[in-house]
């Protein structure tokens, strides 16, 4: 859209999130409902905040985490919205990588000169998993491809 390709690479953080507040609020309930010892309410009240720090650190810094690919300025950009805009490296820079971690590969872009140091990642893991697998093959398909494609051009 106008020379830019946008991508949230960790969209499916939401349901995390929502998994983490729905623990937080049962943490703050069931102290109040069932008749537990003050350590059992300590421990409860400790695991909610927990639980919400999590929630909100990965509301505001990684589900909306976007790289944005302008054609017109032939830069990627780290956006997180409301909070920074930071440039990353220009397109002849950027060298596309496949890391893995713990057995679960992430396609992520680095700069060619070092292209085993920092990298950014712009897919969500993918584990050794026959879902994994499929699921990898339908991003390498359609999304990586676009971004080649968007970076030669």
């Amino acid at each position: 859209m106008d020379g830019r390709l946008s991508l949230q690479p960790k969209k499916s953080y939401k349901n995390k999130i929502i998994g983490c507040i729905i623990g937080a609020i049962i943490a703050f309930v069931a102290p109040r409902v069932v008749d537990l010892s003050s350590d059992i309410n300590t421990v409860l009240y400790m695991l909610g905040v927990i639980f919400m720090g999590y929630a909100c650190y990965d509301f505001l810094f990684n589900v909306n985490l976007t790289y944005i690919f302008d054609k017109t300025q032939h830069t990627v950009y780290q956006k997180v919205p409301g909070i920074y805009t930071r440039k990353l490296m220009r397109f002849d820079e950027v060298f596309i990588i496949a890391t893995e971690v713990t057995g679960d590969i992430y396609y992520g872009i680095s700069n060619k000169k070092n292209k085993y140091g920092r990298n950014y990642e712009i897919s969500d893991y993918f584990p050794d998993t026959k879902r994994g697998r499929s699921r990898q093959q339908q991003y390498e398909q359609e999304v990586l491809v676009v971004i080649e494609d968007f970076l030669k051009n």
